[in-house]
């Protein structure tokens, strides 16, 4: 794919799911904010915040695979609990959690939006979908910070992606 179309195809994309991309230079000069992958890494980061009051499952799944779907992605297998609370996936109120990655196995990320309240089977409200393709939204050595919010009765959930 020609540079100037995977720039359109990335920023259709951002547009999509409302994420910050940086997009590597074609020249291999880093990429247009500045920053440089050192092309070594064979890890992605993933930082998973909790800015409200209650509990939150972030609901993230992960998969090696291609998706054309997202019903593809977010299936009970695809489920990734090895962080948060007991390593169940799970956030306490204002609480935040990090895991990695290895890249070679790592196609798609997403959240179904994460589920919110302190009564998981029966939350409070649920955030935004938001899926993210590896050489789309982010390269090997990128950190993926998926932060959930609440504002009164709205829930929201946003992703940044910086290297």
């Amino acid at each position: 794919m020609t540079h100037g179309l995977r720039l359109i195809t990335a920023a259709a994309a951002a547009l999509l799911v409302g994420c910050t991309i940086n997009l590597p230079d074609p020249n291999g000069n880093g990429n247009a904010n500045g920053n440089s992958n050192s092309g070594g890494n064979t890890t992605i980061r993933v930082r998973v915040v909790n800015t409200t009051n209650a509990t939150l499952d972030p609901d993230v799944y992960v998969t090696g695979e291609a998706v054309t779907d997202p019903a593809q992605l977010f299936s009970a297998d695809r489920k990734f609990t090895r962080y948060g609370v007991g390593t169940l996936g799970i956030l306490g109120p204002g609480n935040s959690d990090e895991f990695t990655l290895e890249c070679s196995a790592t196609r798609v990320v997403g959240t179904g939006g994460g589920r919110f309240g302190n009564d998981l089977q029966n939350p409070d409200g649920v955030g935004n979908q938001r899926i993210m393709a590896q050489d789309v939204f982010f390269v090997c050595g990128d950190v993926i910070v998926l932060t959930y919010r609440r504002n009164g009765n709205e829930f929201t959930t946003t992703v940044s992606v910086t290297r």
